[in-house]
């Protein structure tokens, strides 16, 4: 299992695009707490210019990705779509691949 340090626990969307942006490169990413869903996660990923931010769902009992693969833990969630990067896509078909996490310098835990 990977650290969970890629998890900023409070900054908000813009907040996160300003550390990609400055920060971070082509696949940098980093999760966060949703500020529009109580008890959801975003996941915010830099692609080339522009960052895209991808609401991760709480159901209590399991995280999931807009309906897709489900997972006991947030870690596990982030761990299988930094190992699968062709699973996790756009609408549209185009691949959104996570490559390196944006480390956190504050320690965290994991929700």
């Amino acid at each position: 299992m990977t650290s969970r340090r890629w998890f900023h626990p409070s900054i908000s969307g813009v907040e996160a695009e300003k550390l990609l942006m400055e920060m971070g490169f082509d696949g940098s990413f980093l999760a966060r707490l949703s500020s529009s869903s109580p008890g959801a996660f975003t996941l915010s990923i830099r692609r080339g210019q522009e960052v895209t931010h991808i609401k991760i769902q709480n159901h209590g009992d399991f995280f999931d990705l807009y309906g897709g693969e489900k997972f006991a833990t947030l870690s596990e969630l982030v761990q299988f779509y930094m190992e699968n990067s062709d699973q996790l896509k756009e609408k549209n078909g185009q691949v959104i691949e996570l490559k390196q996490p944006l480390i956190c310098a504050e320690p965290t835990t994991e929700r």
